[in-house]
């Protein structure tokens, strides 16, 4: 699970990463602001930072026999927390990703694939391209304020693949538009493990993006 967060989430906006209104020869830019968790975060809940990464991705379009490429570029860095889970032994199962991709602007016309998803479309997506990865019902939205915003944070019940073995655990997800850009904000981790929900949160309030 640990290392397939961070490629879920960037295939995720890769494969809806679709653009129109295009006119003009020049290929056109477009990257987000980083969106990490601070340090004085991570050093409250005893997570790490795993990986961090960039992702540009191109797109050709051709309107009215004119081709443009699109040229976007996402960042996402994730988090992990070793847990003790008997049996299975200490793993590094708590998981927590930001991903911070670009809202686009041709002519004066502003779109981003993230924006026409909803939280559950968003883990739908998850879920097709990972196969460790099972998520079933809705069980809480708790209102929460990210980067200034008040937005909803959904939770849903669900079983992902920890090294062999199949592990019930629940799944925080939520998007907030910041700045000219879209931060979507992913925590997974065991369903045994106590106080990691409010883990998950202070998470959520330690995100950076200066946009």
């Amino acid at each position: 699970m640990r290392a397939s967060i961070a490629l879920l989430m960037v295939a995720v906006v890769a494969t809806t990463a679709g653009c129109g209104f295009l006119t003009g020869e020049e290929s056109l830019d477009f990257e987000a602001t980083e969106a990490p968790v601070s340090d004085e975060t991570l050093s409250d809940t005893g997570y790490e930072e795993a990986s961090e990464r960039s992702q540009t991705i191109s797109r050709d379009f051709t309107v009215a026999d004119q081709t443009r490429t699109v040229n976007v570029t996402n960042h996402l860095y994730q988090y992990d927390r070793e847990v003790d889970l008997g049996p299975v032994g200490s793993q590094r199962a708590a998981v927590f990703a930001t991903i911070s991709t670009p809202e686009v602007d041709v002519a004066g016309q502003t779109f981003n694939p993230i924006d026409d998803l909803s939280n559950r479309e968003l883990l739908s997506r998850f879920e097709s391209e990972y196969d460790g990865l099972s998520v079933g019902q809705q069980v809480d939205n708790r209102t929460h304020t990210v980067l200034g915003t008040e937005t909803g944070v959904e939770k849903y019940e669900g079983t992902a693949d920890l090294n062999g073995t199949s592990v019930d655990v629940y799944i925080h997800v939520t998007t907030v538009k910041h700045e000219s850009d879209f931060v979507v904000a992913l925590g997974i981790y065991p369903q045994e493990l106590d106080g990691e929900e409010e883990r998950v949160f202070t998470m959520l309030d330690g995100i950076q993006h200066e946009a």
